[in-house]
């Protein structure tokens, strides 16, 4: 054997082991940076504490803001989609006629044929907010529908609690984050992250 060979050949297999043992400690791995399957479809889901997240005290919620506007409950569906009717036509919602809804930003489980675990459960936890008849105040972020039609909306009840985010803190909906629509995209995971450390809802029952 080249005598060069057999001097680099053992320099090689230390220098190797030195980076497997040191590389982790120093950060080397996390300056190359990583990659996210989900990066190229804008969809992003799941728990927020596998996403690296510090659950921690749940951040405070925004306000109602004022643009939003009342509509009245009219059906709950399950825990992530609903039907309202709009008080008057506006910009968000343009007529009075009954509009299906799909809350924006979160995912709860199925119910019906395909039902999930803890789907029932989401969607009294929804009822509870929005009851059949109640006052309910709904504002769009970029996108107003989706390819079904369904307005997707961002809601709040007509004592200003957060729908959207409520759902999640209680843990009967996980995080689902879709471009373009990402208006409140940190607050949803810190409240997700919130509820799956302390095991709320489907996080301690499923």
């Amino acid at each position: 054997m080249n005598p060069w060979l057999r001097l680099f050949i053992p320099l090689a297999l230390v220098l190797l082991a030195t980076a497997a043992i040191w590389a982790p400690k120093l950060g080397w791995f996390d300056a190359l940076g990583s990659t996210d399957s989900g990066a190229g479809s804008g969809i992003e889901s799941g728990a927020a504490s596998e996403q690296g997240l510090e659950a921690g005290p749940a951040a405070a919620a925004p306000p109602r803001p004022d643009s939003a506007v009342a509509v009245t409950v009219d059906y709950v569906h399950d825990g992530d989609t609903l039907f309202v009717y709009p008080e008057q036509p506006t910009a968000v919602l343009g007529s009075t006629e009954k509009t299906k809804v799909r809350l924006l930003g979160i995912d709860t489980p199925e119910v019906g044929e395909n039902a999930e675990c803890f789907g029932a459960e989401a969607t009294e936890a929804l009822r509870a907010l929005l009851p059949e008849g109640s006052t309910a105040w709904a504002l769009t972020d970029v996108n107003p529908t989706d390819k079904y039609g369904r307005s997707l909306l961002l809601m709040w009840t007509d004592d200003g609690r957060f729908v959207n985010n409520e759902l999640l803190l209680g843990g009967a909906a996980t995080v689902l984050q879709i471009d373009p629509n990402r208006a409140h995209t940190a607050l949803f995971q810190q409240s997700e992250a919130a509820a799956a450390e302390s095991g709320a809802g489907l996080w301690g029952a499923c």
